[in-house]
């Protein structure tokens, strides 16, 4: 029996290795009464320095780009997503949305801010490419 669930975990591994050899990262817009959080990078080495984006990040081994995005979501911001949605798939990365989770908001080491903003409020702010575009098709979902 303990075969079958070893080779059972095995071919799970196997099967998202694959999936992310495609995918390498996941992100996510937390929506809140049509607002979006949305964090504000460090000025480290990552990609787009003191940016404002979305939570996500890279998807490790053997782990679904749904999972990552949960993982990510906790880290980054001390919020428990209770459901995510998928959004849409681009070149490398899963988009997913959420209206359901749990928690306070505080932010990690990789960002220096955070803010709940409106769509509308979001051209206030210097953020990373197509974060509006992303950020409309959340809330159209939700219509």
């Amino acid at each position: 029996m303990s075969d079958v669930i070893t080779h059972t975990i095995e071919n799970k591994k196997l099967i998202l290795d694959n999936l992310n050899k495609k995918f390498k990262a996941s992100m996510v817009a937390i929506l809140d009464d049509k607002k979006v959080l949305i964090l504000k990078r460090s000025a480290g080495p990552h990609w787009m320095p003191e940016k404002w984006g979305l939570p996500g990040g890279h998807i490790e081994s053997g782990e679904s780009p749904k999972e990552a995005v949960m993982r990510e979501a906790r880290e980054e911001t001390n919020l428990i997503l209770e459901q995510v949605s998928e959004l849409e798939k681009r070149e490398e990365v899963v988009v997913y949305y959420s209206t359901s989770y749990s928690g306070t908001v505080k932010i990690d080491f990789e960002h220096t801010d955070w803010a709940w903003a409106s769509y509308d409020e979001l051209d206030a702010y210097d953020t990373t490419p197509d974060l509006k575009d992303t950020v409309k098709l959340a809330l159209d979902k939700l219509e």
